[in-house]
């Protein structure tokens, strides 16, 4: 067989090992691609699972969902010095961290006119100071300011909002986050020296915990 006469039947074997080559590229990338989806899927599935078996769990003990809430975005005091104390009235026993409890009603914005939201907050402070200020009966005016940021970060909220655990949620750390920014300790002026003995956390505020949420209508 000739040069010439062989040449046409090279590359037309170049070019099926070229196709066949290609076949199983995509094949693989399509398997791999269908795998992930199917990962994605599942793990989707079992997050909303989750989220189902919490929510019903924190409607039957509002307890479990304070609890969970703790655990997820509490942080660990900063060591400032100061000898751990209690809270007070309603302070979490010695060497616990200072709570405040706080009992609210507010109106829910909704289809039907008589939609209220009823809720029980517990406050634990970072900051022993501002945890006895607040904890107790008596007023104060860091006091009323920790109630009106609360009472405004639930008021206008809608049945839909109050009845959403993700909602629910975001409300609880929109809470936190504002009396953290409230209560932050300013830096020092020019010229002045932080004390290390009355050095105070960054974050005053530990965590907001949800202890009972009901939605009358």
């Amino acid at each position: 067989m000739s040069e010439e006469a062989a040449a046409p039947k090279k590359n037309y074997m170049k070019l099926v090992i070229i196709i066949v080559a290609a076949l199983v590229v995509l094949g693989g990338a399509g398997f791999g691609t269908m795998l992930f989806l199917k990962k994605r899927a599942a793990a989707k599935i079992a997050a909303a699972e989750k989220a189902k078996a919490q929510e019903a769990q924190a409607q039957e003990d509002p307890g479990a969902e304070a609890a969970a809430h703790e655990g997820q975005d509490s942080e660990d005091c900063e060591d400032t010095g100061e000898k751990k104390e209690s809270g007070g009235e309603h302070g979490g026993g010695p060497g616990g961290p200072p709570v405040m409890v706080m009992t609210r009603t507010v109106n829910l914005t909704g289809p039907r006119r008589n939609a209220f939201l009823r809720c029980e907050l517990n406050i634990l402070f970072c900051d022993a100071e501002l945890g006895k200020l607040v904890s107790g009966d008596k007023p104060s005016p860091e006091k009323s300011l920790i109630q009106s940021i609360v009472l405004e970060t639930l008021s206008g909220k809608s049945v839909e909002e109050a009845s959403d655990s993700e909602s629910r949620e975001a409300l609880r750390k929109e809470m936190k986050d504002k009396l953290n920014e409230q209560f932050k300790p300013h830096p020092p002026k020019p010229g002045e020296k932080e004390d290390p003995k009355h050095k105070k956390p960054k974050r005053p505020i530990k965590s907001v915990l949800i202890v009972d949420w009901a939605i009358q209508q």
